[in-house]
């Protein structure tokens, strides 16, 4: 579906540049005449298909549009468009016009224009007799702070990815052309303006509009899973068929900002995917934020705020794990818990790979593999060996390696008895700090507390299987991720309201997550991934 927002830029109705904003002095010499250009502005979602070529709406606010502003070049340099006329320090020329969005010509507040909506606006363009500008960009939700941007200065700006109630950024759709001769590779983050395309009056304007393509800045994911969310692991516990059942989802390596124009090459050749569609004014590759951008809170827990199964997230773009290492790809988080088919919870745990129920169950069980050689007394002559009330489970710290395994040490309560190690015959006295050293040595231990539990995929673009684009989250872009299937345990929580800087799979842990992504430009990415 394509939508157009109709605007022509001539002789009433705008509000271009305050006079407060910088920029140097007024145009003292040379004559000014007003030109009209007229534009329309095309939110084209008809780009990435899916294979099966099903299309999905977005949500009535990802296409409202709050305010809308065109800027002007000639060969990328800023090209001003107003000038207030006075000589005042703080007045002077501007490259940008704010189209008004009113109806009767006073800038609304809280709008409910769609795209679709906006149509036959009208704006004036002051310039040099006889110079004219080459190149626009239009921008949708996002304000300028000053008065004159080049080119360079708008693809280097980052923005914020916006919200329900200002909107959703949108700017220049970025795609490779061939202008100026057969195999001249253009990137084309702007729109051509020929001099032909502005006119003396508002009528040829009209009649003859330039079309501008443009594009959200944000990505989204949406949440989906197959049964309602619940899975069997193929674990069996007690003669009990461990459950999956899927409680929400979290997002990890996830930008909260994008480049306001977006940043291709056209060096880029192969890549796993034809990038590049330049009959439909879209790329769907990108250089994402790098150093100095790096994702902002990036950890997460279970009692973090989550989204829903039939939720979605917007999110920046994140294409570096292509030049980079595969621990930057965008990542989402599938927190579940562990339990019978009818959704009660099962605390499960894992030692020596075997599987028990419940964590004074584990404690049983290493106190009867470890009494016969650690033994408290209360006088040196009578011994008890170790107890399960004598241990306790530690979590490791976030970031330490297999951070998702507890071990042991001595309960409090046990810290105050006199210890021994039995060797060679003899009952050896040993220090409560000694003894905790040796139970952090054993075998540790996988407690999936209260049946918490989580998994995790990397987001999938585009590219083929092994392809440098295979990974990846880039604007404009919907990632439907549906999970189909879920096997194994996954990574086990002990404290809900514990960080965790980086997702890990336990070791010697089957876990496999089957999902199917589709992707489409503002429409659907939707995979399957299994669990």
């Amino acid at each position: 579906m394509r939508k157009f927002l109709f605007i022509a830029l001539a002789a009433l109705g705008f509000a271009a540049c305050s006079e407060n904003e910088e920029g140097g002095n007024a145009i003292q010499n040379g004559e000014l005449e007003q030109s009209y250009v007229a534009i329309t502005l095309a939110a084209d979602d008809m780009g990435t298909r899916a294979a099966d070529g099903v299309y999905e709406d977005g949500r009535a606010e990802e296409s409202r549009v709050h305010s809308a502003y065109v800027f002007f070049f000639k060969n990328g340099e800023a090209f001003p468009v107003s000038f207030d006329g006075t000589t005042t320090s703080n007045s002077g020329p501007c490259n940008w016009l704010n189209i008004d969005l009113s109806a009767n010509g006073t800038q609304h507040g809280t709008t409910t224009d769609n795209i679709t909506d906006i149509k036959e606006k009208v704006m004036v363009i002051q310039n040099y007799k006889g110079e004219y500008p080459n190149q626009m960009v239009a921008v949708l939700n996002w304000t300028p702070t000053t008065a004159l941007y080049n080119l360079s200065q708008l693809q280097t700006a980052v923005t914020a990815l916006g919200d329900d109630t200002n909107g959703y950024v949108m700017s220049n759709s970025v795609y490779l052309a061939t202008y100026g001769g057969a195999n001249t590779a253009t990137i084309m983050d702007y729109t051509p303006l020929a001099e032909g395309s502005i006119f003396q009056n508002e009528t040829d304007a009209l009649l003859n509009p330039v079309q501008i393509y443009v594009e959200r800045v944000a990505a989204k994911v949406v949440y989906s899973a197959d049964n309602n969310g619940k899975f069997n692991t193929g674990v069996v516990v007690n003669d009990t068929p461990i459950y999956a059942h899927i409680e929400n989802f979290e997002l990890y390596n996830d930008y909260e900002q994008s480049y306001l124009l977006k940043h291709i090459s056209k060096d880029w050749n192969s890549i796993g995917f034809a990038w590049n569609d330049a009959d439909w004014f879209r790329s769907y590759w990108a250089t994402s934020l790098g150093v100095g951008y790096e994702f902002p809170n990036n950890s997460f827990s279970w009692d973090s705020d989550n989204t829903q199964i039939g939720g979605y997230n917007y999110l920046g773009e994140n294409t570096r794990a292509w030049t980079e290492t595969d621990d930057v790809r965008t990542k989402v988080i599938v927190k579940a818990l562990l339990g019978d088919q009818n959704g009660n919870p099962i605390e499960v745990v894992s030692w020596y790979g075997k599987e028990y129920v419940g964590e004074d169950n584990l404690k049983i069980v290493v106190a009867n593999t470890l009494k016969h050689l650690y033994w408290s007394s209360t006088d040196g002559v009578n011994f008890v060996g170790l107890e399960p009330q004598d241990l306790q489970c530690i979590a490791r710290q976030p970031g330490d390696e297999n951070a998702y395994e507890v071990y042991f040490q001595l309960s409090a309560t046990a810290a105050a008895k006199s210890w021994y190690k039995y060797e060679n015959g003899n009952y050896n006295a040993i220090s409560v700090d000694d003894l905790n050293v040796e139970l952090a040595a054993i075998q540790p231990a996988l407690v999936y507390k209260s049946g918490m539990t989580y998994y995790w995929l990397d987001i999938k673009h585009l590219g083929n299987t092994d392809s440098i684009a295979e990974y990846g989250v880039v604007r404009n872009h919907v990632y439907k991720v549906n999970i189909t299937s879920i096997q194994g345990l996954g990574t086990p929580i002990y404290d809900q309201a514990e960080a965790f800087i980086v997702p890990d799979k336990p070791k010697d842990i089957k876990t496999f997550v089957s999902a199917q992504i589709n992707i489409l430009s503002w429409r659907i990415v939707e995979n399957d991934y299994e669990i």
